[in-house]
């Protein structure tokens, strides 16, 4: 499990390093625009090589294109008039577009359209179900994107999980997903407290017996963009000596995670809020060691695209529950008063934001996040990057190294306190 823990870190540092600031713009446009600079040919050639890709990959369902070209980069709207991306199509048109645009960037004949890095794509994906919803996906396509994708499915390959270029592919769509509705505090809160609502009726059926305690749901922290969820469940999934295989085998036979996807996967599906899921247990001390427990964190973008796997028939509820505990959970703070577990192992990135800054005597400041931590601060560091409750940070945490926090590109000086 240790393995699959740290590849969870590494997808979540790449997708954070991938992820570049969405434009607002129009829906798909169903008809080619001349392009303002440069010829048309160009920007009509990019759409033409895709058409033909995809036509000729899934001949049965209609795929509709086009494309403006604005110096030095394009603007590419790939449209399908079915339901193909939650729909029973969602596996193989999907999986057609994500081979058509690996070639769209390996195409010579198109001159480096996609492909160098003064020339990438604005590609703005969409269906008939997503565009009825105000949802788009929009992502930047150059050869340089892709590099590192490919780096990190040869890592997933030798962690043994299965298509990894399919799943890799999908997260990159996932953190480009954008909404025409308005976002607010309000709202996240709304939403979230009717899926806790549905997670806890959904967990009793589970379950299925009254001798087990059910698990907590509540809102820890809400803001225009965001949401975070805390699940505590009455005792730790951890029952045997063996630490990495009980870790699964327990998280498996304890059913906190098994209805994440369908109640709070499926309550954000048609929003483009992020955040993420805390699973955690009590603290528990043991006679030979500190005070532990389980603590884990989940993406929100990943328990809906686990949702729309399984509501598309691509993937069953047991797969998904698999890969949601082997790739995309985050271990968090695990321990009371040490930042790294006691046998040397926890070193870790982290993606959090702050619940609370507390004021100190002094130029200090108490910080608690949302990844279990309680953290001493600088009050010069915070005005410095600007952080404030709600704001997303970065944590880097190795053995027999200083801590690194940042917000943004902003480097915080931070030191643990406890957890929380």
């Amino acid at each position: 499990m240790r393995g699959g823990t740290i590849v969870g870190w590494a997808l979540a540092t790449f997708m954070a390093t991938v992820q570049l600031m969405a434009q607002q713009g129009e829906g798909p446009i169903l008809h080619p625009k001349s392009a303002p600079t440069k010829t048309s040919a160009s920007a009509q050639s990019v759409c033409k090589f895709i058409s033909e890709q995809m036509q000729s990959r899934l001949p049965q369902t209609p795929t509709l294109c086009s494309a403006t070209q604005v110096a030095p980069y394009y603007e590419v709207n790939i449209f399908s008039p079915k339901n193909v991306l939650e729909g029973d199509m969602r596996r193989a048109w999907s999986s057609a577009l994500f081979q058509t645009l690996e070639a769209l960037v390996a195409e010579q004949s198109l001159e480096g359209a996609c492909s160098l890095e003064e020339h990438f794509c604005s590609v703005s994906v969409a269906d008939s179900h997503l565009s009825g919803e105000g949802i788009r996906y929009r992502l930047f396509l150059s050869k340089k994107d892709l590099d590192p994708q490919r780096v990190l499915e040869e890592t997933l390959h030798r962690a043994g999980l299965f298509n990894p270029w399919y799943i890799l592919w999908w997260n990159y769509l996932m953190i480009s997903k954008e909404s025409d509705r308005p976002q607010s505090k309000g709202n996240a809160e709304l939403i979230a407290r009717g899926a806790c609502e549905d997670y806890i009726q959904a967990n009793a059926k589970t379950t299925n017996t009254r001798s087990v305690r059910p698990p907590s749901c509540s809102v820890r922290l809400a803001t225009d963009k965001s949401i975070y969820i805390e699940v505590e469940t009455p005792y730790r999934a951890r029952w045997a000596v063996d630490r990495d295989f009980h870790d699964i085998v327990g998280a498996l036979l304890s059913n906190e995670y098994a209805d994440l996807p369908t109640t709070i996967g499926r309550a954000f599906d048609n929003t483009s809020y992020e955040g993420q899921v805390i699973v955690k247990s009590p603290w528990t001390s043991l006679s030979d060691g500190p005070q532990e427990r389980d603590y884990f964190t989940v993406e929100i973008r990943y328990l809906e695209f686990l949702y729309e796997e399984i509501q598309s028939g691509a993937r069953s509820e047991a797969d998904s529950h698999t890969l949601l505990l082997s790739l995309y959970r985050s271990e968090g703070q695990t321990t009371l008063n040490s930042l790294l577990r006691p046998d040397g192992e926890g070193g870790h990135i982290r993606n959090a934001a702050i619940v609370t800054i507390t004021r100190g005597q002094g130029n200090t400041a108490s910080l608690q996040t949302t990844d279990g931590a309680v953290w001493l601060v600088s009050n010069k560091d915070l005005v410095r990057c600007g952080v404030i409750p709600g704001s997303e940070v970065s944590i880097l945490a190795l053995p027999e190294r200083p801590v690194s926090m940042s917000s943004g590109h902003c480097r915080i000086d931070a030191d643990f306190v406890t957890g929380w």
